[in-house]
């Protein structure tokens, strides 16, 4: 067969590389060219020179080809035409078939004869790869386009407004710690977002509050003066009284203005404690009498003090003042008649716990979170006829001050009525006598 010479001669092209002309010619006289077919041929070349053939070889365009190529060797066809070509050394030699039939034997005998088996391997190596790379990748990109456009619907879902919004993602990949991490940051924007429309409206009832708590008293402090100026108050007496009622609406005034200040300090962490280690039943008892002495028949200040000789770290005028603005919370949300303060002080465990107690209405349950908020405001059935609203910043100043100090500050409805407030600070142990 036609495949069968071409073999022989490629097994034949190394020794002929070597050989001298008329070896080579004297292998191609023995070659029996298959059935001595008139349409197959071979051919030796030197050059472009014919030096020997067998089998009528003619050139064709294919001979042409072969020799533009300049291969070592090669095999070209056109229709039903073949042609084999092999270089050995200096000769070429050329074996033609223009009878050529691409029949299913002769196909893989020429693949067994031509294709080294590695490169079969290689070949077959290769498109393993392709096929298996193209499958993983769809099934990769399936697995990650799918949950990125979770996020992105998610994130679009923020974007528009609807904070409210969760992912729902039922994967165990760790695509399910990105949607757990997209919901907690939108739980903190939404609390970010709640708080600053909070922090704003509580601002608002701050700008009101304030507002009418300067009021009041600049208007006395004008009337009054005007008063002065007009000749109303005539007497020395009269204008005596009208002038203490200016200085008593300017220390007002001054009051809230040092509240402000206080708590603007405090705020930004700005405010300069001195603290110091003191007796915390001796300050109380100091507090108590003077707080009595100075609100007489308004209000009745009673004191149970258990905490003598009980030492606690902080700044005692700062301390003082926290007593103060609960103090003046009782008087002013107290009870219309017979209006009572009940201060308790007592050691539990490593701390001391202080109450202040009045007989008030009390506050609604929804409301006793929110009394240590900047600038909240006690709701209307804590407000007595005839007793002017706080400006909303003594208790947020006294919850910033016992922080301070490493304490806690809450607050309960009594048993009965009234309101509790609760502050813990921690105790000093180990300290006598101071």
């Amino acid at each position: 067969m036609f495949y069968q010479t071409v073999a022989e001669m490629k097994s034949l092209s190394t020794e002929w590389k070597y050989a001298d002309e008329e070896k080579i010619k004297s292998d191609l006289a023995s070659f029996d060219l298959p059935q001595k077919s008139k349409a197959v041929s071979i051919a030796l070349y030197e050059g472009n020179k014919e030096l020997y053939q067998d089998g009528n070889f003619t050139t064709s365009p294919l001979t042409t080809l072969a020799q533009e190529k300049d291969k070592s060797r090669g095999h070209y066809t056109i229709d039903n035409t073949a042609l084999f070509t092999v270089q050995a050394g200096q000769y070429r030699v050329y074996l033609y078939n223009k009878d050529h039939d691409y029949d299913k034997d002769n196909r893989f005998d020429l693949i067994n004869q031509t294709i080294n088996p590695g490169v079969l391997f290689a070949i077959f190596i290769l498109f393993a790869i392709v096929l298996t790379n193209g499958i993983l990748t769809r099934f990769v990109f399936r697995s990650i386009i799918n949950p990125l456009n979770i996020l992105v619907n998610g994130v679009h879902k923020i974007r528009d407004g609807n904070l409210d919004y969760r992912i729902t993602y039922e994967g165990k990949d760790e695509f399910a710690e990105v949607c757990n991490d997209f919901n907690e940051m939108a739980r903190q924007l939404q609390e970010l977002i709640e708080a600053r429309k909070k922090d704003d409206e509580n601002r608002r009832e701050l700008v009101a509050g304030i507002s009418h708590d300067l009021r009041t008293p600049l208007t006395s402090i004008k009337t009054y003066a005007e008063g002065l100026v007009e000749g109303v108050a005539a007497t020395p007496r009269l204008q005596k009284e009208y002038l203490e009622t200016i200085i008593s609406k300017t220390d007002d005034l001054e009051h809230i203005v040092q509240q402000l200040f206080l708590f603007s300090k405090l705020d930004i962490g700005e405010f300069p404690f001195s603290e110091e280690i003191f007796d915390i039943g001796l300050a109380l008892d100091s507090f108590a009498k003077g707080a009595a002495e100075d609100y007489g028949e308004n209000m009745t200040v009673t004191l149970e003090n258990t905490t003598h000789q009980k030492y606690v770290e902080a700044d005692p005028v700062q301390l003082r003042t926290v007593f103060t603005n609960l103090s003046e919370n009782a008087l002013k949300y107290g009870a219309e008649k017979d209006n009572q303060l009940l201060i308790k002080s007592y050691q539990e465990n490593d701390h001391i716990t202080i109450i202040f107690q009045d007989n008030g209405p009390g506050v609604s349950e929804d409301s006793l979170n929110k009394l240590f908020q900047i600038f909240y405001r006690g709701n209307k059935a804590r407000t007595s006829t005839g007793k002017r609203n706080g400006n909303g910043l003594g208790l947020a100043i006294s919850a910033k001050i016992i922080h301070r100090f490493s304490g806690t500050i809450q607050a309960e409805n009594g048993p009965e009525n009234g309101l509790k407030i609760i502050i813990t600070l921690p105790v000093l142990e180990g300290i006598e006598n101071g």
